[in-house]
């Protein structure tokens, strides 16, 4: 088959399709005849160029959704871990709490929760919406993305829109036990 003709099917590939074809692609580019390294960059060029057209397109629809809508769908598309979820579930039940407090009720004692949580944002960040760089260093605020950072710099508090999207999906905070709870 010529290399226009894979190309050409790119649209009806499922992502491990392309997947797969990238592979052989790159080891093409280091291994093969001049003529298979030149396919190979033309498919690679198209692979890139397919996951950019996709990617305006998820874009722009997404735009087009209110922001708890593009919390649940980004959730739906790439499911929370277990772990995820206790990180979201941390946050949900301790509103205006610091790093330290939501760590020890994520059930660590480090300061782990806030780098968990903004890893889980950063992974879906094009599927919801950019992060902000932070104040203070050369790097953006991934947590920024569903919580917000309260003014005085040190308490950490979810999105409404974030609650809505999340409670689309079933996690909510868990109710809170009283003394008569087992």
């Amino acid at each position: 088959m010529s290399i226009d003709k894979i190309i050409a099917s790119l649209p009806d590939k499922t992502e491990a399709d392309r997947k797969k074809m990238r592979a052989n692609a790159e080891r093409w580019l280091t291994t093969g005849t001049p003529a298979h390294k030149a396919d190979a960059r033309k498919l690679l060029d198209a692979l890139d160029a397919a996951v950019m057209a996709e990617r305006e397109k998820l874009n722009d629809l997404l735009s087009k959704m209110p922001m708890s809508v593009r919390v649940a769908e980004a959730f739906r598309k790439r499911p929370p871990t277990r772990g995820e979820e206790n990180v979201i579930r941390a946050l949900l039940e301790n509103p205006h709490a610091t790093s330290n407090e939501l760590s020890k009720a994520y059930g660590h004692d480090s300061q782990i929760w806030q780098m968990h949580f903004g890893n889980m944002a950063k992974a879906r960040e094009a599927d919801l919406w950019p992060a902000e760089p932070f104040a203070t260093r050369d790097a953006n605020f991934y947590c920024g993305i569903l919580a917000d950072f309260d003014p005085d710099g040190s308490r950490f508090t979810m999105k409404p829109e974030a609650v809505l999207g999340f409670a689309a999906l079933g996690i909510a905070a868990r109710p809170a036990k009283t003394s008569g709870d087992a």
